[in-house]
């Protein structure tokens, strides 16, 4: 009990003249009967407390002493009712402070927000913007009725018995913590799974669970030409590659291309110098045409090696589409270029 209960008591019991609706007043249980106690307040009458206004009624003996608060005095008799649960209620009030956490069971919900219960009667409400996070729209909050959630108090005046409340705050801290831990636990070549929040042009966002990385556009595939929106959507489980991760910053790198096998190493297993490939043409420059050669490496034949005459505009020969025979002149393993030419020999083959 606070010290501030404590002389609230200590003045009642010296003025028990003046007990009145609202008074707290101590007594001893006297007398158990169906519906309700017999409290002997050391007064001209005694007091009555019914067990629906009990805290616990399993444990409340004869010979115990409560703390009360008179609800109702019997004009004819003198009689005082009593209540557990609101004298409960002022040192429940006397001891919120903002930023304190609390578990609340929802109970009500209405249109601008949430109605939550904390221990006996004690109401507190939650906002719309206070709810969750993310957007929270008036009807989703049919699903939070009946669950216990955990709250921190962004507002309290204990004289107005005016309580309001943030589940968001909870879950923001929750996050905080969340990121804090994994970014201690972080390391570089790392692989970890997670979820695709968002795509762009240039890349996608992934969140490990704790803090958001960026897959950039060139560590998701060996194929620059990957149409991010029909290969990924949002929600997906992928499993990334840590690349760099700047803890002053929070930036974090990630790849998913470094976990497929690189392309490269498979195409100079399979091709040398001099073969004769089949291919598709993939782009058309004035220059000349890239050919898509094993599902990833492109080649270039440049216009001068499109034909042993004169070509005005490789677009003259063929199309986007057109699958050609090609042999190849060159494999520049460090800047990953194949070089290739559709002039060829009729026994090597031709367009």
């Amino acid at each position: 009990m606070n010290n501030e209960m404590e002389q609230l008591l200590m003045e009642e019991e010296n003025r028990f003249k003046n007990i009145g609706i609202g008074s707290i007043v101590k007594g001893t249980i006297i007398l158990e009967k169906e519906d309700e106690y017999y409290v002997d307040l050391n007064y001209k009458t005694d007091g009555v407390l019914p067990k629906n206004e009990a805290i616990a009624q399993e444990e409340i003996k004869e010979g115990e002493e409560v703390i009360l608060k008179v609800i109702k005095i019997d004009r004819n008799s003198g009689e005082l009712v009593l209540s557990q649960k609101k004298a409960e209620e002022i040192t429940i009030w006397n001891k919120l402070n903002v930023g304190q956490m609390l578990e609340v069971k929802i109970i009500e919900k209405n249109d601008k927000g949430l109605i939550g219960e904390y221990k006996t009667n004690i109401r507190g409400f939650i906002p719309l913007s206070h709810v969750d996070i993310k957007y929270v729209d008036r009807d989703m909050l049919e699903a939070y009725k009946g669950k216990k959630i955990k709250v921190e108090i962004i507002d309290v005046v204990s004289e107005k018995k005016r309580l309001v409340l943030s589940i968001k705050n909870v879950l923001l801290k929750e996050k905080e913590t969340k990121k804090i831990d994994f970014m201690n636990k972080l390391k570089d070549e790392e692989v970890y799974e997670g979820i695709v929040k968002d795509i762009k042009e240039y890349g996608m966002f992934v969140d490990l669970g704790g803090l958001t990385g960026l897959v950039h556009r060139s560590q998701i595939s060996w194929d620059k030409n990957i149409d991010l929106s029909k290969v990924y959507k949002i929600g997906d489980c992928v499993k990334v590659q840590v690349l760099s991760f700047d803890r002053e910053k929070e930036r974090l790198s990630l790849s998913i291309k470094s976990l497929q096998k690189n392309p490269w190493d498979e195409f100079i297993e399979k091709y040398r110098v001099e073969d004769v490939v089949e291919g598709i043409v993939k782009n058309i420059k004035d220059y000349g045409v890239f050919i898509r050669i094993d599902n990833v490496v492109d080649g270039f034949v440049h216009i001068s090696n499109m034909s042993y005459e004169f070509v005005k505009s490789p677009k003259d020969l063929v199309k986007l589409g057109d699958k050609v025979s090609v042999k190849i002149i060159s494999i520049d393993m460090e800047h990953k270029k194949v070089e290739l030419t559709m002039s060829m020999n009729e026994e090597e083959g031709c367009i």
